[in-house]
């Protein structure tokens, strides 16, 4: 699946500076993504890059009309279609794995923050000083 510039990208250049196959260019003030250059970071981020870096969470989206030919449906039943393509979706999400920084970065987080939830969580003394 390739990914799409909106009408909410706000131009500040994250996304080709980030994108690691060189699929964004920008035409007359506008990024545009090479649908054939795009292939979701894979091999080199677990997440697409595009997206990551977008500030407005909205400029760099997933473009559901370039789907690959193994995710397209020949069925015209609309259900059918959906669970069919949201499975091939949910698998390919499964099939990414996590870097060691990022793994390293959540397990720090989960860390501190389980230490942070069970402080809070202990009453303190009255008339003990916070």
């Amino acid at each position: 699946m390739t990914y799409m510039i909106t009408n909410q990208c706000i131009g500040c250049n994250r996304c080709e500076s980030v994108c690691p196959n060189q699929a964004i260019t920008q035409n007359n003030h506008q990024y545009q993504i090479n649908p054939e250059r795009c292939n979701d970071c894979v091999g080199h981020y677990a997440v697409p890059q595009c997206w990551a870096a977008c500030p407005t969470a909205n400029g760099c989206i997933p473009d559901l009309t370039v789907l690959p030919q193994s995710l397209t449906v020949s069925s015209n039943d609309y259900w059918e279609n959906w669970f069919t393509l949201y499975d091939c979706l949910v698998s390919r999400l499964k099939a990414n794995h996590q870097s060691e920084y990022w793994q390293s970065w959540f397990n720090t987080y989960s860390h501190y923050s389980q230490k942070l939830s069970q402080h809070l969580q202990t009453p303190t003394p009255v008339g003990a000083n916070a």
